[in-house]
């Protein structure tokens, strides 16, 4: 059966960024050896992405979406994407996820899966902490922030290898994502905020996770509209992550 590599993006109002980013992503598909699909979540957008949506999937077979009624929050549009990716897609299988907003550059799409089958990882974070990674047109503050998270997250929950814990670019095998759903009772995720793309690695390092990083160039300069970030929000919910996130009890 030939592997397929599945690109899986939330969204929620991204009428703007989004059409350059899926055009970014077609331009790439002839790239990548494997078969290749885009899986979008719209979380209830109250713009023009579904209309956006619909038009691209129309034209082109392999993209597809999934709606939200109503929007839900970042963290149950990673669980619906998840949940789909785990019920549909085979071990081999890769899910690639990235933000929807046109500031992670698709074109690094085919480092991350050689990365992975090359040291046989079971997660690959494109990252801004590693040698060749930069941020362009991020605030002061939000750099202060990015770096004072790195130094949390990795105190108390190290992964070897890793520093970018809140990156949502990453590639994952999904046979290890489906043994980490398993362990954890399908509750991956649990938090709704920015902060459950720190929850999912959070989680992986209770169980063991063989784990690396990609050089990525953040292009914040791309981004259309302004950031929904709530950076103190997102803070507070990092901290309740130590009283959620234990080791699963079939591991003590």
């Amino acid at each position: 059966m030939e592997r397929r590599v599945v690109v899986g993006l939330p969204a929620y109002n991204e009428e703007n960024g989004l059409p350059k980013l899926l055009d970014k992503m077609i331009a790439l598909k002839d790239q990548v050896p494997e078969s290749f699909s885009i899986l979008i979540v719209n979380d209830g957008s109250s713009d023009q992405t579904e209309e956006v949506l619909k038009s691209y999937a129309k034209q082109y077979p392999f993209v597809q979406y999934i709606n939200h009624d109503v929007n839900k929050g970042l963290g149950k549009a990673m669980q619906t994407l998840f949940q789909h990716a785990v019920e549909t897609f085979a071990d081999q299988d890769i899910l690639i996820t990235l933000d929807a907003d046109n500031t992670h550059n698709p074109a690094i799409i085919p480092g991350l899966v050689k990365k992975l089958d090359d040291e046989d990882l079971d997660v690959v974070i494109a990252s801004r902490f590693t040698k060749g990674g930069k941020e362009i047109g991020l605030s002061a503050i939000r750099k202060v922030y990015s770096r004072g998270a790195k130094l949390f997250l990795k105190t108390f929950y190290p992964i070897p290898y890793v520093n970018d814990y809140s990156c949502g670019y990453r590639a994952y095998r999904l046979g290890y994502l489906k043994k980490a759903y398993q362990i954890y009772g399908g509750k991956l995720i649990t938090t709704n905020g920015f902060e459950c793309m720190v929850e999912i690695l959070a989680r992986f390092s209770k169980i063991g996770v063989h784990a690396g990083e990609f050089p990525l160039r953040l292009e914040y300069h791309l981004k259309e509209g302004d950031s929904k970030l709530p950076v103190v929000k997102t803070i507070v919910g990092y901290f309740k992550l130590l009283k959620k996130v234990k080791k699963p009890p079939l591991l003590e």
